[in-house]
């Protein structure tokens, strides 16, 4: 069926960055006339993401080719999969009511940034804006996007609550039915080279993460309240997880041989646009489906995939210079299972954030728990609000299995006297986090228990910490608030 074609760039970029994809996409087939390239300002210290996808909607009421019933399919790249969702989740009504995610019939991320990226806080920094800031001498000189930059920043709220809105919504933003988006994500295996090298991190394409840009996700709660209480009133379980799929598509990343995030739209790989153009075919009257399409992309992205599982060593994440180009990406040599993102939110009962606090992740050797270095690489607190951290982590051989023995670590200060961090871990034992206290301590065993693992290669997790907040002393009354004799 012959729909409009929309693609949608990323940060700091120009619609016509998609020049070489929307020529071979012309090749297989796609007439040029129904390819619409949009074009957004970033670099405006005032804009949000949201504000952008304001902006599209009012680009497609104002175009005869979009009509309020038209369906479209649509290519992102980068910041655009955040621009995108934005504009489906900005309607506001209950999934089954609304008309944007019956109209959008397809859409493909190209390295998408999915949970943002590593590069967002660099470019809110002067040196970043003078780099990627505006250059056009105006109201907007050496603006570098303030605010679209907070929403890629890892682990920012923006981030956390869309998935919340369309991953993990109550009714699924993708589904498996026709009345949703089908949705396939690309990503290259390749970090930058030559002058660019400087920007990569490990486990990315340069600018994305490789785990942070499928939207395969899920939510672990640990709720270390007196009581834990469960939506409806009723006492629930310290630790719970929702399920991966539940009538969910399910979303992985498809590996690109030897592209980077800009050489994937730049130097796009012939196959992987035979791909696109027969996914936005998928579903269609006597066409594929998409478990045989999605049979063919993993094929085509298996020995690029092999590439990703090569372990760069435990001292990666401050690697630099030469050693950030490709091979040096891949110095470790040993394979590992992948990499995996936790987003993490802590708060208290009343949904205030926790500001300060650590985490530890532990394993046992022998009797005792020890901190399990060898998966660690880099942790991010979101600027705006250090609530909200990204954890990147490698993943060892066998970590997946659920046999590891692992026990979570966690000690929060509430920077005065007067108030207090009190937890309950695994032996239901109360701890009040002061400066001198034991942090609390729960096993995570109770995950295998219930066939689930912690960790899933490639995917990013959203965990969030509940803890009580009290006045202290916590017997009597405290210095807090107090009667006048």
């Amino acid at each position: 069926m012959k729909r409009q074609l929309v693609l949608i760039h990323g940060y700091s970029a120009s619609g016509l960055d998609f020049t070489p994809l929307r020529t071979a996409l012309q090749g297989q087939g796609i007439d040029a006339v129904d390819i619409n390239v949009g074009n957004y300002v970033s670099l405006n210290n005032e804009i949000t993401i949201k504000d952008i996808a304001e902006g599209l909607d009012r680009a497609f009421r104002s175009n005869p080719k979009f009509n309020a019933d038209q369906p479209f399919d649509a290519i992102v790249h980068s910041t655009g999969m955040l621009v995108i969702r934005s504009w489906l989740t900005n309607y506001g009504a209950e999934v089954n009511s609304n008309n944007r995610l019956k109209r959008l019939k397809h859409l493909i991320g190209v390295a998408p940034a999915t949970w943002g990226s590593p590069q967002a806080s660099k470019g809110r920094t002067w040196l970043g804006a003078l780099v990627k800031g505006d250059k056009q001498v105006g109201p907007d000189f050496l603006n570098a996007g303030d605010q679209v930059l907070d929403g890629l920043e890892l682990g920012s709220r923006f981030t956390w609550e869309l998935a919340e809105a369309d991953l993990l919504g109550p009714a699924p933003y993708y589904s498996k039915g026709p009345d949703t988006p089908y949705v396939c994500v690309f990503i290259g295996n390749t970090p930058y080279d030559g002058l660019s090298s400087v920007a990569n991190d490990p486990g990315t394409d340069g600018t994305v993460r490789w785990s942070g840009c499928a939207l395969n996700t899920r939510k672990i709660v640990v709720d270390l309240t007196r009581t834990p209480i469960g939506a409806d009133g009723k006492p629930i379980d310290r630790i719970s997880i929702t399920p991966w799929e539940d009538d969910r598509l399910n979303i992985p990343m498809i590996p690109v041989e030897g592209r980077n995030h800009a050489t994937l739209i730049s130097n796009p790989d012939p196959a992987m646009v035979k791909l696109i153009a027969d996914f936005l075919k998928v579903g269609d009257d006597g066409e594929e489906t998409q478990d045989a399409w999605f049979a063919r992309a993993e094929e085509f992205g298996k020995n690029a995939k092999a590439k990703m599982l090569v372990n760069p060593g435990k001292d990666a994440g401050g690697v630099t210079g030469e050693l950030k180009t490709f091979f040096g990406h891949l110095a470790g040599g040993e394979e590992m299972e992948g990499w995996q993102q936790f987003a993490i939110h802590a708060r208290d009962e009343r949904g205030d954030g926790v500001r300060d606090y650590l985490i530890d992740v532990l394993t046992k050797q022998g009797d005792q728990w020890v901190a399990f270095e060898e998966m660690y690489t880099d942790v991010h607190a979101y600027k705006s609000d250090p609530s909200y951290r990204c954890f990147h982590i490698r993943l060892p051989k066998g970590i997946s299995t659920g046999t590891v023995p692992l026990m979570l670590r966690v000690h929060a200060s509430s920077g005065t006297e007067l108030m207090v961090y009190q937890g309950y871990g695994s032996n239901e034992t109360q701890t009040n986090m002061t400066a001198d206290a034991a942090p609390v301590e729960i096993d995570l065993s109770a995950l295998a228990d219930a066939g689930a693992s912690l960790f899933h290669p490639f995917t990013t997790t959203m965990v969030e910490i509940i803890l009580n907040r009290e006045p202290y002393p916590l017997n009597g009354v405290s210095r807090l608030f107090g009667f006048l004799s």
